[in-house]
């Protein structure tokens, strides 16, 4: 069991989690879309405008949640280094962290978030 982590740490480990996890999506769906648009042979700015680009408005949008929703969790990191508190946000009760056992110390559940 970790001795030191008060519920505002595992708050911030939670929203780690949740931040890597979008990360990765978000990634993947850029990655979608880029082909997509190469694949058009559309400019930028044309094919990421959902207005213009309806076929694939939905994801486009998506994305951008994403990003809002990653800048969101990173604020809370950043409150969180400045010694503030994230336990009562809803952005950090929102995924549940595994707390670490004596098999998975802090240093091992850390790097399984990367």
């Amino acid at each position: 069991m970790l001795v030191n982590a008060s519920p505002n740490d595992l708050a911030l480990i939670a929203v780690m989690r949740r931040y890597f996890s979008l990360k990765e999506e978000a990634g993947a769906l850029k990655g979608r879309l880029e082909a997509a648009r190469r694949s058009a042979g559309d400019e930028i700015g044309r094919f990421y405008d959902p207005r213009t680009n309806a076929t694939h408005a939905d994801e486009i949008l998506a994305w951008h949640r994403l990003r809002r929703e990653m800048e969101e969790l990173m604020s809370l990191a950043a409150t969180w280094g400045r010694g503030g508190s994230i336990e009562g946000s809803p952005l950090a009760a929102a995924v549940e962290p595994i707390p670490p056992t004596l098999s998975a110390p802090l240093a091992e559940t850390a790097a399984s978030m990367e």
